[in-house]
């Protein structure tokens, strides 16, 4: 994995997109945001192609307003050793 402006870049991932059921890459900051917001489901589970297909705009709701909600979101940083 390498890091990439704040995050790490993870192997690519592929989707069936609902229109037309072909394999689209979904961006990065997509897959590191559903990763972190839906922690206990695999990437086959409908709730992680499920905020995979919202955030790339295919339920309607604008693409700019799902990437300030990406941006927004900040996981908390526990240290391991104080």
């Amino acid at each position: 994995m390498v890091e990439r402006r704040g995050f790490l870049k993870v192997i690519p991932f592929f989707i069936e997109e609902p229109m037309t059921w072909k394999k689209v890459e979904v961006p990065q900051d997509i897959i590191y945001y559903c990763d972190m917001t839906t922690y206990d489901a695999d990437r086959e589970d409908l709730r992680y192609i499920d905020c995979v297909w919202m955030h790339m705009g295919y339920y309607g709701v604008p693409k700019h307003v799902m990437k300030a909600v990406r941006e927004e979101f900040n996981p908390p940083i526990n240290p391991i050793f104080e």
